[in-house]
């Protein structure tokens, strides 16, 4: 991701994204980190908050002051070294199956909160049937790599599937 961050009113170039910061028990982007902690930096955060808008090849803030100290926040800087990625994690049900794998997220533009994941079963199951989507719930735990769901999930799943995929659609 190498999104660029500007500023709404001048349209001066800020910085660029370095990662999203998410909030597991939320299920919420938290922030952005735009700059790393290094030998003689400090970690540097937009909150979510204070996102003017978010666009296909740019995310928009009103002024430059909204760009923070990530230690200022201890929530948030707590959520960036658990670095969750929810790309590529491995969704299965309690029972033992597989659904596939995290192959991107859906969330509400306006607060940040997640709203559902994009699977992939394999590149065939994804061209044959199209990718699944699964909503966000709050039984979903995220164990290291693994995204756990209940077994009543399943059939929830089965039963509203062409649903979830109608998520995509939506302008969130």
């Amino acid at each position: 991701m190498r999104l660029s961050v500007i500023d709404n009113t001048t349209g001066e170039k800020i910085a660029n994204i370095k990662d999203i910061i998410f909030s597991k028990k939320k299920l919420k982007i938290l922030a952005l980190l735009v700059s790393d902690e290094g030998i003689f930096k400090e970690g540097k955060i937009i909150r979510y908050k204070n996102i003017f808008n978010i666009g296909k090849d740019f995310i928009a803030i009103d002024k430059k002051d909204v760009v923070e100290k990530l230690k200022e926040f201890p929530e948030i800087e707590k959520a960036a070294k658990e670095n969750i990625q929810f790309i590529g994690l491995k969704v299965i049900i309690k029972d033992g199956e597989i659904l596939g794998y995290i192959n991107d997220i859906i969330f509400n533009k306006k607060n940040g909160n997640l709203v559902g994941f994009v699977l992939t079963d394999g590149i065939i199951q994804d061209i044959f049937e199209g990718r699944n989507i699964i909503p966000c719930m709050n039984n979903m735990k995220i164990i290291e790599n693994t995204l756990i769901l209940d077994k009543q999930f399943k059939d929830e799943y089965e039963k509203n599937k062409v649903y979830y995929k109608k998520l995509l659609e939506l302008d969130l």
